[in-house]
């Protein structure tokens, strides 16, 4: 290699380690300066880093690390290790870090970390064993929860390490705390709260501590307890972030809502550009009615392009909760893509559809559709249902009967025209379409549900319809629509006790007013009738003004 290169590369490469706090002068493994071909080595690992190409770095890294022995490059090379979560490369660095120095913490904690993560129980908890001895109070906290286990089985595999390992330290709070969590997971939270407990004594500072502490008693239903610690938390170390998102999350699981407002605009005043502060602010205060503090929070969203989306669909619901129709309008207009894209597409064409502008609306879904061609039969099947919903029966059948041209395949459409038949009173239509859905997915309850309980309400062949609702029973027992189903035949087939009991249990699993019609007329036939004008007026009080419950309970009181 040209001299002159290598005085370069020398150089620049000594630059770069510095700035990186690394020594090579005087290391106590290497007392000798390195040579051209390592400091080339690591030349090209800081340069691959420059570029983002960590993967070579490591390479780099790694390679010199083994040939050097040196302690500064082999943590480099852990860092990388880390970074990428290679933890196969990370634990032979580490070992290779503890050969070097053999009473270094540092390299025993990575040693710990990786060998959790490659699920090398035994060889983790050796290194712990060596890490306490060295250090007895060393936060391992952090080392548990970064490396924990996702399997039930490998949380066992450790648990038990641990307590193996626990009979050497019985007091101490790190170990506790790692007992604790994992007992956690098992769902014996009293057990594993006296772990915690103790922990908590021994280390009253730690953090990671009470967050667990908190979380199991909420998990034991003492969330008076987990609030009431947190405060006094909270009392000694008022600016832990950690601390205060849990309270803050505390508050709202016990439906403290305008606490936990109040509680983040408090945090928002110290971390006005905390973006995950800001969303959970903006969202408490739209729910809490509270829209003049939503605003704010949703619109420095947008400002510092955090969650634009979910802003500007809740600014578009603030303003159409204020009438503010043509503003709302204008917000959802602004959603193009991500999760709320479908969502807003619903607003826009609800707005528009109610206004009478019909052309607006279509060209909109036509716009969406060649925008977003991969969802376009989705959202055929959402014009299709607004439509429907504003009983414009023949404009969706129109727009389902050209989306099945472009997608014949397509079963959710298909589905959606069988539904739609059927309001129309075009049986035959709906029929051929049912039939051709359950041939092509036999085992669909929810095709089976439709097609049996359609027969059963409009139809004679109450024998085929008890054909397709067992099986569809069979499929999913718990299902309120599929009960009411059941029940709906068995009330037609004249078994009205029994049917009774299918549409009860279905009608409080979902308080649906189509399910709540048919049990207030079953118990009316039943002479149960004081129960069916209870069910009724429990309908008009969650929809005051339906008609469908004023017309059935006329029908029927008559």
């Amino acid at each position: 290699m040209n001299k002159t290169l290598v005085k370069i590369y020398r150089t620049t490469a000594l630059i770069t380690l510095t700035l990186a706090n690394f020594s090579y002068a005087n290391t106590p493994q290497n007392n000798h300066n390195l040579s051209y071909d390592s400091l080339y080595g690591l030349l090209l690992g800081e340069i691959a880093l420059q570029r983002n190409q960590t993967n070579l770095a490591l390479e780099q890294y790694s390679q010199q690390a083994q040939q050097t022995k040196d302690k500064a490059i082999i943590e480099r090379a852990l860092q990388i290790a880390n970074f990428l979560q290679d933890n196969e490369q990370g634990l032979n660095l580490a070992k290779l870090w503890i050969e070097t120095t053999p009473k270094d913490q540092k390299a025993y904690y990575q040693l710990a970390y990786h060998a959790l993560k490659k699920q090398k129980y035994n060889q983790a908890i050796e290194a712990i064993d060596k890490l306490l001895l060295l250090e007895p109070e060393s936060d391992l906290e952090a080392l548990f929860l970064s490396a924990y286990p996702s399997l039930p089985e490998q949380r066992k595999q450790l648990l038990d390490a641990i307590q193996n390992l626990s009979k050497n330290y019985p007091d101490n709070p790190h170990l506790l705390f790692a007992h604790g969590l994992l007992v956690g997971e098992t769902g014996d939270y009293k057990q594993a709260l006296i772990f915690i407990e103790k922990a908590q004594k021994l280390n009253p500072r730690s953090i990671p501590t009470v967050l667990l502490q908190a979380r199991l008693l909420t998990l034991n239903k003492q969330s008076d307890k987990a609030i009431k610690l947190l405060e006094q938390s909270l009392q000694k170390t008022p600016n832990s972030p950690q601390l205060n998102m849990h309270y803050i999350r505390a508050l709202i699981n016990d439906k403290q809502y305008n606490a936990a407002e109040t509680k983040l605009a408090q945090q928002l005043l110290r971390q006005p550009q905390n973006t995950e502060m800001l969303l959970m602010h903006a969202l408490l205060s739209f729910d809490n009615q509270h829209d003049e503090q939503a605003i704010k929070s949703f619109n420095k969203l947008i400002v510092l392009n955090s969650n634009v989306d979910e802003a500007f669909y809740y600014l578009a619901m603030i303003a159409k909760r204020q009438n503010n129709l043509s503003q709302a309008e204008s917000y959802f207009s602004q959603i193009n893509d991500g999760d709320r894209f479908l969502s807003a597409q619903v607003e826009l064409a609800s707005l528009r559809i109610k206004d009478q502008r019909d052309v607006q609306m279509r060209q909109q879904f036509n716009e969406s559709r060649q925008q977003h061609p991969e969802i376009a039969n989705t959202l055929y099947a959402v014009e299709a249902e607004i439509l429907r919903d504003h009983q414009r029966l023949d404009e969706a059948y129109a727009v389902l009967a050209d989306a099945i041209n472009k997608f014949p395949q397509d079963n959710l459409l298909l589905f959606s025209r069988a539904l739609l038949a059927e309001k129309r009173n075009d049986l035959i239509r709906f029929e051929l379409d049912m039939l051709e859905l359950l041939k092509r997915d036999s085992k669909n309850p929810s095709y089976l549900n439709a097609y049996g309980y359609t027969l059963a309400d409009r139809t004679n062949r109450l024998e085929e319809a008890d054909r397709y609702l067992r099986e569809a029973i069979k499929l999913k027992p718990n299902d309120p629509a599929i009960m009411d189903s059941v029940g709906w035949l068995l009330y037609k087939q004249g078994h009205l006790f029994e049917a009774l009991t299918y549409i009860k249990k279905a009608y409080a699993a979902s308080k649906d007013e189509e399910i709540g019609l048919h049990l207030a007329e079953v118990l009316w036939v039943c002479g149960f009738k004081a129960e069916a004008a209870k069910i009724w007026q429990e309908l008009l009080t969650q929809k005051p003004n339906s008609e469908a419950v004023l017309k059935h309970r006329a029908q029927w009181e008559k």
